[in-house]
């Protein structure tokens, strides 16, 4: 279930700058509901995060919080730069966010094909995050690798039991995140290490 963390944890996730103005409050659609939000406006390189095109939609749209406000409250502990690989998931049905996924977003932060797996973070997994990205620069696991868009993630993709045993052959933290059942749950599962943090991606049921 998805727990987005209000404006506190948004603003906290933001570059910090000296006498910053009043947040500005806005609504997400999450998962069929209304979810307050807040973020900086004055934030530096915000143009970086918020199109043209999206500042005309969420003006006139429901829900008004920019996209990048959103993929913030969804993947705290992260910086803008690490949550590169992610991208919101779109629910036609109930016209909210139902998560994130792996791949590149349109102009409104959402998936742009559309999505093929559903991401959460698996908990206390900061061992095992450094012990991921130590085995992918070593070249140790067969398919792990360096993400190319400067997130600085590290990826493996396969079947369940693939990653599975990839894991348990880096050993220690990772292998004890093998059995996971986030990662159990999934017939075709990628598993990313970023920040400190993973995430496993699997395919929806």
């Amino acid at each position: 279930m998805i727990r987005p963390l209000l404006c506190v944890l948004c603003l906290s996730a933001a570059p910090q700058v000296t006498n910053a103005a009043e947040p500005e409050f806005c609504t997400a659609r999450i998962s069929g509901k209304d979810v307050p939000l807040a973020y900086d406006r004055d934030e530096p390189g915000l143009s970086d995060h918020f199109s043209r095109r999206e500042v005309l939609f969420t003006a006139w749209k429901r829900d008004t919080c920019p996209s990048y406000v959103v993929l913030r409250s969804l993947t705290p502990g992260l910086s803008d730069a690490e949550r590169g690989p992610f991208c919101l998931r779109h629910d036609t049905g109930s016209d909210s966010i139902i998560g994130y996924d792996l791949g590149r977003r349109d102009a409104y932060g959402r998936c742009e094909a559309p999505a093929r797996t559903a991401c959460q973070r698996v908990n206390q997994t900061r061992n095992a995050a450094m012990a991921i990205s130590g085995a992918a620069a070593r070249g140790a696991v067969n398919g792990l690798r360096v993400l190319p868009d400067g997130s600085g993630a590290v990826i493996l993709s396969g079947t369940q039991g693939y990653i599975s045993g990839a894991l348990s052959s880096i050993g220690g933290a990772a292998a004890a995140m093998a059995s996971s059942p986030a990662i159990a749950a999934g017939a075709a599962v990628s598993v990313v290490a970023v920040g400190g943090a993973v995430y496993a991606c699997r395919e929806k049921g």
